[in-house]
């Protein structure tokens, strides 16, 4: 009915404006489950639009973000500007970054003035770490070979798999959102893969090109161990690949190629490069997987520190092995994956495979689910720190102790955030260091005096609860890279805002339009230094003007009831009001926005309804020209049903009564009667 609608406007305006914004996809695969305060792998879509009066403005539902970028600048909002009218095709990057636990869905929108909306649908799940209690209560503060030992005795021994199910095994550890196999040598999501593959139906078999079939690769190559079991099976280094890349890879170590013979499709380069002092042939995947890759070797060199020393003498394992049981591997090969391991982060993807794997094999990547073992147990250097801090701070409030911050990313892995009361944020957090955040204040914990954490994540989104009414705080954004014993914050290039919080809590506004006039209702659960309100009447939702003041309690605990009538009405159909809320000391807060039509249908319909506002009662006044059942149904602003029933109402003028019950909530309600095969709705306030 809405198209319907906005297509009959576009022909009266003779079409000087009508545009028309087109996405790629209605609906985006399901984002699958994610851990809290961290993010999905980023889906992309396309938008285009023409004939537009203005800006897009593309919106994400809360717990989604979206960016023009693959790798930093995630928010909730982002507006794209048209030339002559235009917008050309424009990759949009959108993710899960859940704060809570529990499934969401909602769409992502596309608007444009004058303009049908486009909605792109997406779903996801919030879920707690999936790694059991206990699982690594053994890790204290060991270090380096005491530590690798502690966690090869937490990992060995795990389920080994016959060759054959590792290709049903893919099906849960290396499947993409949309359902095909995610190819470690061949899946991008920046842009568009070179080709993708079906489960298990493009399975090798034989290949000659890229983009035959997929196989199995053994990134620690089998050759390596000499094809034993259970290395020949353990999933943790066993990608799903395309077969000729994987032929191309061979057996060669992994490295950094500077001068390639070979480069696939999707980037990944076979040849030599400058690694640390190796100058041998290495075959080097885009940086999207080059950590998983370093964290699968490091897995490797851990879960058999009781062999790994023997495979120094096969093939040519020596390359890269240093034939004892630590460090495992030569120098340049741990510079190497350390440098890789910095470089691309723990991604979703990662956490999702090794929980699968988990699953089947009863054993997990230790440097997976916790990053900083890498450097607590081979040392080198932590990731380097973010050089794009974060942007756009903006502040919503939400009720007298509670606000909603919103910030475009920087291309940090995570982003801490800090709180202060009064002041400026003054002490910060510090390398290797890790913090634990609340976004409950109560709760929250404390760097130095009165600085709070209130957010550690991967998200540009945070609610904060329990806060004091009418108070200035002052918050810090501040990007950062690595984890735990391997955090590096960029506290120099940090984001900073202030804003103060709400002096009254709101219970409720709405209005409705009787005898040509249009009486206001409002009230507050609480105020705190709350001097006036100040009534501002708009018929295009735009421009605003005072019509009215209505003073205030000042400071109150309990709920204050407020009214007003507008008896000066311009012409229109419909009016909007919001109310400017005034402290003492001469700041203000807006209200929402309601919007009053003209209530034709309740002269029309032979129905009126009165007291209105009410209290515990409604009367129903008719005039019918039969004797008929009339029916009903109460709802709130909700839509949940309140009380229904119905009457036989007798011929000519009469009335009746619905009690209620006078601990209904305040506020908006709606009151629907069905009478001769028709509906009529009243709008009603409840006192």
């Amino acid at each position: 009915m809405k198209i319907k609608l906005f297509i009959v406007s576009c022909f009266f305006i003779q079409f000087a404006w009508c545009g028309v914004i087109t996405t790629s996809i209605i609906s985006l695969p399901t984002f699958g489950n994610v851990y809290v305060l961290n993010s999905s792998t980023s889906i992309r879509y396309t938008v285009s639009a023409t004939a537009l009066a203005g800006g897009l403005t593309i919106t994400a539902p809360a717990g989604f973000e979206i960016s023009t970028q693959y790798l930093q600048g995630y928010t909730s909002v982002i507006t794209l500007l048209p030339n002559a009218g235009s917008i050309p095709t424009t990759n949009i990057y959108a993710r899960f970054s859940p704060s809570i636990i529990g499934a969401m869905s909602d769409n992502i929108t596309h608007v444009n003035i004058g303009s049908p909306t486009q909605n792109i649908s997406v779903q996801g799940t919030g879920i707690a770490w999936a790694i059991a209690a206990g699982y690594y209560s053994t890790v204290s503060t060991q270090r380096n070979a005491a530590l690798k030992t502690i966690l090869y005795n937490r990992i060995l021994n795990h389920t080994s798999l016959s060759y054959a199910n590792v290709w049903s095994a893919y099906s849960t550890t290396d499947r993409q959102p949309n359902g095909k196999v995610w190819d470690i040598y061949s899946t991008r999501f920046d842009t568009s893969s070179p080709y993708e593959y079906n489960m298990g139906s493009d399975q090798c078999g034989t290949y000659a090109t890229e983009g035959d079939c997929y196989n199995r690769e053994h990134s620690f190559p089998q050759s390596w161990f000499a094809s034993n079991t259970p290395m020949q099976t353990d999933i943790h280094h066993l990608f799903a690949s395309d077969g000729k890349v994987n032929g191309m890879r061979n057996n060669y170590p992994f490295g950094n190629v500077s001068a390639p013979t070979f480069t696939s499709l999707y980037g990944g380069k076979l040849g030599t490069g400058t690694n640390f002092g190796y100058t041998g042939i290495v075959f080097e995947p885009i940086d999207e997987y080059k950590g998983d890759i370093a964290r699968a070797q490091l897995y490797m060199a851990t879960r058999y520190e009781n062999l790994i020393a023997g495979w120094i003498g096969n093939g040519n394992a020596n390359d890269v092995l240093a034939g004892n049981t630590f460090p495992a591997y030569d120098e340049w090969f741990i510079n190497l994956l350390i440098s890789w391991h910095n470089l691309d982060p723990v991604s979703d993807k990662e956490r999702k495979r090794n929980d699968a794997i988990n699953t089947i094999q009863n054993n997990r990547n230790p440097f997976i689910d916790s990053p900083q073992f890498v450097q607590r147990t081979w040392g080198g250097d932590i990731p380097t720190e973010p050089t794009v801090g974060a942007s756009s701070f903006q502040l919503t409030n939400i009720n007298n102790n509670s606000v909603k911050l919103n910030w475009v990313s920087g291309n940090g892995n995570r982003r801490i955030v800090l709180l202060r009361a009064g002041a400026p944020v003054n002490v910060f957090p510090a390398d290797t260091f890790h913090y634990s955040a609340n976004a409950n204040l109560t709760a929250a914990p404390q760097i130095g005096l009165g600085n709070y954490l209130v957010y550690n994540g991967t998200g540009s989104t945070v609610t904060l609860t329990n806060m004091q009414a009418g108070v200035n705080y002052h918050y810090a954004v501040i990007e950062y890279n690595g984890w735990y014993s391997a955090a590096n914050y960029n506290t120099a290039n940090k984001l900073t805002s202030n804003g103060v919080t709400l002096p009254v809590t709101w219970l409720g506004f709405d209005g409705i339009y009787k005898n040509k006039s249009n009486q206001l209702f409002w009230s507050t659960a609480s105020e705190k230094n709350n001097k006036a309100f100040v009534i501002e009447r708009s018929i295009d939702n735009k421009n605003f003007d005072a019509i009215g003041i209505v003073n205030c309690e000042g400071n109150s605990n309990v709920v204050s009831k407020y009214q007003y009538t507008d008896n000066q009405l311009p012409e229109a159909t419909a009016w909007y009001y919001r109310l400017k809320q005034i402290d003492f000391d001469g700041k203000h807060n807006y209200s929402k926005v309601i919007k009053i039509e003209v209530a034709q249908d309740v002269v029309e319909s032979g129905f009126e309804v009165s007291p209105n506002p009410f209290v515990n009662y409604i009367r129903i006044t008719y005039q019918l020209n039969q004797t008929e059942f009339v029916y009903y149904e109460l709802t709130n602003s909700e839509g949940q049903l309140i009380k229904k029933g119905h009457e036989n109402a007798n011929q000519n003028k009469g009335e009746f009564v619905i009690n209620l019950d006078e601990y209904m909530g305040n506020g908006l309600y709606f009151l629907q009667i069905k009478h001769n095969n028709r509906n009529y709705i009243h709008k009603i306030i409840k006192q």
